[in-house]
């Protein structure tokens, strides 16, 4: 059952979580004591939809060269709160920090029917650190960061510090955020955070949540069922998640993407409001992908989507 609220959110019947709705989200979420168990909502498999380019388009350069910071020279660069998308290189530049990152777009089918997707096929890897709002590298390495992208908690990964935008500050553990899709949160302007529905359309395109492989990066697996073959250009790679502690775990095996979606606990009033304390993300690992609850302590990968036309 779906209600109309500021943010998408769902639970099943037996846990503390009901579903409050801005986008209909499909299977049911439960809350774990155990933050790093894998769980899992199994949905249809539909036949995948072919990406609107090869996977040959997307060849990749460096590490290094991905994430690189603009070089020295006479003029010097100069730093904002913009991005530029150049569709012909597949490539998206984010001109908070000068960093470069490729992209790839699929066609997925949602209820409106067919519509392209523009995804940024590395994670996110800009430095945010306001408060509780924190982003973490494996032992505060650089190189480490180059590779996987950065880990965010939820409120970082929604910009709850208001550093990009008014819309979402405040949004954070224990706190029931309110914002309307879509949510620009922590990505470069022009792009958003995806939702449970963009996730789930993502794994249908790909054939199914037993398809992993066709979004999984060809290396860096250490723990898989079947080798990568990034059909699509996707290039998931184990970036694994920080508990409430800031240990990293999981590194090598699995792939977390949050999504802008929140849990809503509604037998736990706050001065007569509801309180949240899980938000959806994606899991992708060597034996299937899925979309479920992760608590809001967490740290995880950012992927963004494009913003449409």
């Amino acid at each position: 059952m779906a209600f109309l609220f500021n943010l998408s959110a769902c639970g099943d019947s037996g846990s503390n979580s009901n579903p409050e709705n801005l986008e209909e989200i499909d299977g049911k979420g439960n809350s774990s004591e155990n933050e790093g168990e894998s769980k899992g909502i199994p949905g249809d498999e539909k036949e995948g939809v072919e990406s609107s380019e090869s996977a040959e388009a997307y060849s990749s350069s460096s590490e290094a060269e991905e994430y690189a910071e603009p070089e020295s020279s006479s003029s010097e660069f100069v730093y904002a709160d913009s991005s530029y998308y150049y569709a012909e290189k597949n490539m998206l530049m984010d001109f908070r920090d000068g960093k470069t990152y490729r992209t790839t777009s699929v066609v997925v089918t949602t209820e409106e029917g067919d519509e392209t997707q523009v995804w940024m096929a590395k994670n996110l890897n800009l430095e945010y650190n306001e408060g509780s709002a924190k982003s973490f590298c494996r032992e505060d390495d650089p190189e480490d960061c180059i590779v996987y992208g950065r880990r965010y908690r939820w409120s970082a990964a929604m910009d709850s510090a208001g550093l990009y935008s008014e819309a979402t500050k405040g949004c954070g553990y224990n706190l029931l955020c309110k914002a309307t899709v879509p949510v620009r949160g922590i990505c470069p302007k022009g792009w958003h955070l995806p939702t449970s529905n963009d996730f789930k359309a993502l794994i249908e395109m790909a054939g199914g949540k037993n398809e992993a492989k066709k979004l999984m990066a060809t290396s860096g697996w250490e723990e898989r069922k079947v080798e990568g073959t990034d059909d699509y250009g996707f290039t998931a790679r184990p970036a694994g998640s920080w508990d409430r502690y800031e240990k990293p775990a999981d590194v090598g095996s699995f792939a977390y993407f949050w999504t802008m979606v929140q849990y809503v606990n509604v037998d736990k009033p706050v001065v007569g409001e509801s309180i949240s304390n899980e938000a959806g993300a994606m899991k992708i690992d060597g034996y299937g992908m899925t979309t479920y609850s992760y608590s809001k302590e967490m740290a995880l990968s950012v992927r963004c989507l494009k913003d449409s036309e």
